[in-house]
């Protein structure tokens, strides 16, 4: 008779001493204590034939050298292929400095290289305390909406996918839910640059709430999908705790109910695990002289400056000021580009790992860096399959993924991007060959 083992875990990796929290540009930005704990979630699943690890950390990013790092320790202990395991940054901008910034923003200090030796034993020791828990379970996946914990920070009608897939466990024998993994796609930024605590932001709220619903000893994966394009901005009335606790309920709520309302048909005592990976080179922007990139700065400095004497509305200032941050880091980009330093960095990020994982009939697709949403829409609507997607897996992309529209527009995120839009095609395209 075939079976299913699942184990999960969870260890603390809030830094131990003051640290750079890392997500807002040119603002200096250092912790004066811990608003709620860093975590990193892992989840160990075996079917008797295939063994697959996720694990999902309260950080900005995952580098391709952290992974590597925790693939070997981990496969060294317990014999999982490296490649089997998945590892994915949640994204808070609440946490410390885990890549060193490629746009050498002068605030921005370099990654501690102690910090970044502490979180690899972290993520290693939370992946082998799962595999060690492993128990004979049940599976069951279904999804919340979360329509309304946030949306496009361009526009309140803009592109969203507020559909959370929800992996759930329980114990074959007891029928205790013991862990949960979700995908949404959101930015955590409830909080801005004014807030000096450590904090997973409204996640950390959303794990609080399933804790306190369903039991404290359930652990969550929380994994952010394409949110490049996604925040809170328009959903809050203030960048407070207090609003992160608002969005995070929601969402836990939301996530809590769905579960609740699974019959004992939907699980199911085995599944199918199967993974495949491939490596994938993406084309170069093609960035604009330096005299022009001068000019789009000195352009947006002067809206924004325009826009704050006429006291225009919070929110289309704050979009204007993250351009204005945009315009800036273009301006970096390109002289990095002219002197060749940008060379380097793609030499460090390239080529970026695409995976994809099923679960019986689900498929879940790990990518690096920030995609638009519209890209885990497009995936969605071309394949027949049920497709969820998680990014900032497994390493960086030095920005974002852009679509076509938005680098036409050429706003913060197609500034703050190395890569052109035809990198996010490539990407899908690969997708469709991989669970075709």
């Amino acid at each position: 008779m075939k079976k299913l083992f699942a184990g999960v875990a969870i260890v603390d990796v809030t830094p131990q001493k003051p640290m750079f929290l890392h997500g807002y540009p040119h603002v200096e930005r250092t912790s004066e204590g811990t608003h709620d704990p860093l975590y990193a979630s892992a989840l160990i699943i075996d079917n008797g034939e295939n063994q697959i690890g996720f694990c999902a950390v309260d950080v900005i990013f995952i580098s391709k050298e952290i992974t590597i790092q925790v693939r070997e320790q981990v496969e060294k202990t317990t014999g999982i292929k490296g490649e089997n395991l998945m590892i994915s940054a949640s994204h808070t901008h609440s946490g410390p400095v885990i890549v060193t910034d490629i746009f050498y923003d002068p605030v921005v200090p370099e990654a501690d290289p102690e910090y970044i030796k502490y979180l690899v034993h972290k993520i290693s020791e939370v992946f082998i305390e799962a595999f060690k828990n492993k128990r004979r379970c049940k599976i069951a996946i279904t999804s919340a909406d979360s329509t309304g914990v946030g949306g496009n920070r361009h526009s309140i009608s803009g592109a969203i996918d507020p559909e959370v897939p929800i992996v759930v466990l329980k114990d074959f024998n007891t029928g205790d839910i013991f862990g949960l993994s979700i995908i949404h796609c959101m930015h955590p930024t409830v909080l801005h640059e004014d807030s000096k605590l450590f904090s997973a932001d409204f996640p950390g709220y959303t794990r609080k709430y399933i804790n306190e619903k369903l039991g404290e000893d359930v652990v969550l994966l929380y994994q952010t999908g394409p949110s490049g394009n996604q925040s809170p901005r328009h959903f809050i009335d203030s960048n407070t705790f207090d609003e992160a606790k608002r969005l995070g309920f929601i969402l836990g709520k939301r996530i809590t109910d769905s579960v609740l309302q699974l019959k004992e048909t939907d699980f199911h005592d085995w599944c199918t695990l199967q993974i495949r990976q491939s490596n994938l080179d993406l084309p170069r922007k093609k960035f604009m002289s330096l005299k022009d990139a001068e000019a789009k700065v000195a352009y947006v400095k002067n809206k924004l400056h325009t826009m704050r004497i006429k006291g225009e509305p919070a929110t289309e200032i704050r979009t204007v000021e993250c351009d204005w941050f945009g315009a800036e880091e273009n301006l970096k980009l390109t002289k990095m580009w002219i002197n060749g330093d940008l060379e380097k960095v793609y030499g460090s990020i390239l080529p970026a790992e695409i995976s994809s994982i099923s679960l019986g009939e689900f498929y879940f697709v790990f990518l690096p860096g920030e995609l638009f949403v519209e890209y885990s829409l497009k995936i969605k609507e071309k394949l027949p399959k049920k497709v969820f997607v998680s990014t900032l897996s497994n390493g960086v992309l030095g920005g974002y993924i852009v679509t076509e529209k938005a680098e036409k527009e050429g706003g913060y995120e197609a500034s703050n991007s190395v890569f052109s839009a035809e990198g996010g095609k490539l990407i899908i395209e690969k997708v469709y060959e991989m669970l075709s």
